[in-house]
């Protein structure tokens, strides 16, 4: 029997340990949070900690970024569509040429 140490929405990753698991930078992770893309709670010393929704979250804003190559601006268009369920999630489809 697998045992849950915490739920989905507690924030536990620390930014380091996030930043591995993406396979991107500190840096990229505080500039998402800067941008309010995702933003993770903050222990009393200021150091960022997330979800494990948070990090689903992170791992999709990645691929945006890295493998569909939308900028900022258009990730946040496409997470307030999905969110307010205007478009299905991953269905972002870029025009035809």
């Amino acid at each position: 029997m697998r045992m849950k140490l915490h739920g989905p929405d507690e924030p536990v990753y620390a930014i380091g340990v996030v930043a591995r698991l993406l396979g991107v930078g500190t840096h990229t992770l505080r500039l998402l949070d800067r941008e309010g893309l995702v933003c993770p709670d903050r222990a009393g010393s200021n150091i960022r900690f997330y979800s494990e929704n948070q990090v689903v979250q992170l791992k999709r804003v990645c691929f945006l970024l890295k493998e569909e190559r939308i900028n900022i601006r258009g990730i946040k268009v496409i997470l307030t569509l999905e969110e307010d369920g205007t478009v299905l999630p991953g269905r972002h489809d870029k025009p035809k040429k």
